[in-house]
């Protein structure tokens, strides 16, 4: 039982309406240039697309453990907007209804009433009343009837939940459950199911305002799930570790008793080469921490989706890029896969060259997918070739690498590749 919001609203009111596209698009650009202005701080992404019937849409993020919030500009001036917040919790919900109120208020939206049948409005009724009292009680609903979904399956002998988790990446890490902030445990879940507020832990926002435990909780999100474990090679990752240096940062001058990952910390510090006094304290109280397991998924191994159902499993450490071709790229300083899915007549241009398809001696033959591949050896210059099939699906799979000791590592990704689709 998620809580998701369904507002409907009209903008415009008292200006003529408007049907053409391109003035859809155009309030829809306004939209835009006012999150950019007045949520720049919690904007993870933004873009423009298309929804239903071709009507411009606007697919945004206001925090790293929430999934995407769509807004759609609708024709007759209409404006549709559907989001989940029950993966951060009760806090995320008030910030999410009051940044949408803003935006009405600053740019003419008259929001709809509530209508259960229809489906529309705000479940907790927050939206439509300002009464932030029942949120609570729908997230903790919520938390506790995926607990019980999770322990119903575990009886019967099935493992790798994840809860709140985004789609696209999901990791190989011990722990009866993942989530944004950490693995639990079978006693949490056990505890939580029998008093869901003994799961409060897992909300990343669960008190409304931005706040020295908002800022917190937010890092401690990117360093779970996105940061990678290595010096940065992309400006993405380098940006993304500045993130977390700079929410680290405020929330310890806020609230210095907060309890802060200081060994991570002090990890991100020296990726990105920073000193000075604060780096002092981080390193001496890393110095004093407690030890046990560091923070960070992408620490192991991880299954990637690829573009048209495909699935490959690759090292955490891998930086990953989709390339507006269609190809997909995961690489470090040593290692690259690269996966490009094959449509009909593109062998001719993607595939191996006439001289690797006659070394085209190595087979594999999986559940799903089967797939021949060369290997070619070299010291610094080693690579695995391989043309894959599931179904009618096919797909070509390149995987690189420096060290020739690494060949078992090679194999195994390419062997990896899977077609959900297949299933």
């Amino acid at each position: 039982m998620s809580v998701k919001l369904l507002l409907a609203g009209r903008h415009g009111a008292g200006e003529a309406l408007f049907s053409p596209p391109e003035d859809a698009l155009s309030w829809l650009r306004r939209v835009e240039a006012w999150f950019h202005e007045n949520t720049e701080e919690m904007l993870e992404g933004i873009q423009r697309g298309t929804g239903p019937m071709g009507a411009p849409m606007l697919r945004l993020r206001l925090h790293p453990a929430a999934s995407e919030i769509s807004l759609l500009a609708a024709s007759g001036s209409r404006l549709v907007v559907s989001a989940e917040t029950s993966a951060v919790g009760p806090g995320y919900h008030v910030f999410l209804c009051d940044t949408l109120k803003q935006l009405g208020e600053a740019l003419g939206v008259t929001w709809a009433d509530a209508d259960e049948t229809a489906g529309v409005g705000d479940p907790t009724g927050y939206f439509h009343t300002g009464d932030a009292g029942p949120v609570e009680v729908y997230m903790l609903a919520s938390l506790q009837e995926s607990v019980a979904q999770v322990l119903r399956m575990r009886r019967l002998g099935e493992s790798g939940f994840g809860l709140s988790m985004r789609f696209g990446h999901t990791f190989e890490h011990p722990g009866a459950l993942l989530t944004p902030l950490g693995p639990r445990d079978e006693r949490w879940l056990r505890n939580v199911y029998e008093d869901p507020r003994r799961g409060i832990d897992v909300f990343p926002w669960w008190k409304p305002g931005i706040h020295a435990r908002t800022r917190l909780n937010r890092a401690l999100c990117r360093l779970w799930t996105d940061v990678v474990w290595r010096p940065p090679l992309l400006d993405e990752e380098r940006q993304r570790l500045r993130d977390v240096a700079r929410l680290l940062e405020q929330a310890w001058r806020e609230d210095p008793t907060l309890p802060y990952p200081w060994r991570e910390w002090q990890e991100v510090l020296g990726y990105l080469g920073i000193g000075g006094t604060l780096a002092e304290e981080v390193h001496r109280r890393a110095a004093g921490a407690a030890g046990g397991p560091s923070m960070g998924y992408r620490r192991g191994a991880v299954q990637v989706v690829l573009p048209e159902g495909w699935e490959i499993r690759i090292p955490g450490s891998l930086a990953e890029t989709h390339l507006q071709d269609g190809t997909w790229v995961a690489r470090d300083h040593r290692r690259s896969v690269r996966f490009v899915p094959l449509e009909d007549g593109a062998e001719e241009s993607l595939a191996p060259t006439t001289a690797e398809r006659r070394a085209l001696e190595l087979e594999h033959h999986g559940e799903r997918v089967s797939g021949r591949a060369s290997l070619h050896m070299e010291p610094g210059e080693c690579r695995l070739t391989a043309l894959c099939s599931s179904g009618r699906r096919r797909a070509l799979c390149v995987v690189s690498f420096d060290d020739p000791d690494e060949q078992d590592w090679a194999l195994g990704t390419w062997r990896s590749l899977d077609h959900a689709a297949a299933a």
